[in-house]
């Protein structure tokens, strides 16, 4: 099978990252929209599961209280709401249309704009946008949120990949739909259950300051142990794998393993990548895709620099 998110020199897929999170709320369907209104074929997007299985659109195990107000427009100011412990009813009375003022969630993204009335989506509310005719070429990077950290944020790998599974079969999705995941616990399962749903295996080799490191030596993340020096040619052990898509946090990738990655008929999507200066570095050593919160912003400097894009 030829690899559908390889491209040629010079060219780029470009995926907005929840969405368009520097400029509308993340992981709604106002945003999702947003972005492929501007002329985006990709979006990156969250899933998690609520007590009655049902998969939603949402980045964390728990409310955040930088997100979302309660039915009568309040902020939530309760840290401990897991998504797994409230019925999607119960989800759906709180709103998702606008930062928080004066966090750091808000000083991060100025310029992004409400979404009045906006509700954490079900993924069958988006599953239907994307399905009628004007979207009907959109590609779906759905990551599956999964955590060996916490205790009772999810159910096991393998009741959520049957119950996203499910909603993709549904709507007839398989063919545009590339499943990604930090814990490749989700993966492992994945080709269990539908080997020819494509799957892209999410790398971080350094401590961010709100993610703690998913590859290095015998890392649970990665289910079997790895001596030190395989984790410097990931894209071998990725290949091994089987995986279809190498998801690399822009800072650990080298162009080097990029070339090593096309070797193996792998594609390399690096997140997230806003300043330009990184951009243009990430088209330079090849890469396939770039996640980004400001795909209109990355559209403009590929155009600038008659780089193709779609």
């Amino acid at each position: 099978m030829i690899n559908p998110f390889l491209t040629k020199p010079n060219y780029v897929r470009i995926y907005g990252h929840r969405g368009a999170r520097g400029d509308m709320v993340e992981n709604s369907i106002s945003g999702l929209k947003y972005a492929f209104d501007l002329g985006i074929r990709a979006v990156e997007f969250d899933v998690v599961i609520s007590k009655d299985n049902i998969p939603v659109l949402f980045h964390d195990y728990r409310l955040n209280t930088d997100l979302v107000k309660d039915s009568s427009g309040n902020w939530i100011t309760d840290k401990n709401m897991k998504l797994r412990d409230l019925t999607y009813e119960e989800i759906s009375k709180y709103t998702i249309e606008s930062v928080k003022p004066d966090t750091k969630y808000a000083k991060r993204f100025k310029n992004q704009q409400s979404a009045k009335g906006e509700k954490i989506p079900k993924l069958t509310d988006f599953f239907k946008l994307v399905t009628e005719d004007k979207y009907k070429d959109a590609f779906l990077n759905l990551e599956i949120k999964s955590t060996l950290t916490q205790e009772n944020v999810t159910p096991n790998p393998e009741k959520m990949v049957s119950l996203i599974l499910k909603d993709i079969k549904e709507f007839n999705l398989e063919d545009r739909t590339l499943i990604t995941s930090y814990d490749w616990r989700i993966l492992y399962e994945l080709k269990k259950q539908n080997p020819n749903v494509l799957r892209g295996f999410i790398t971080l080799q350094q401590d961010l300051p709100t993610t703690k490191k998913n590859v290095y030596e015998n890392s649970p993340w990665m289910v079997k142990k790895y001596p030190m020096e395989e984790l410097f040619l990931l894209p071998n052990i990725i290949k091994s794998l089987e995986g279809h898509v190498w998801s690399v946090f822009y800072r650990d990738v080298t162009k080097q393993n990029v070339e090593l990655a096309h070797k193996h008929g792998l594609a390399t999507c690096v997140w997230t990548v806003n300043r330009e200066k990184d951009i243009i570095r990430m088209i330079e050593y090849g890469v396939d895709g770039i996640i980004t919160d400001y795909p209109k912003k990355v559209q403009e400097i590929c155009k600038s620099k008659n780089i193709s894009w779609f």
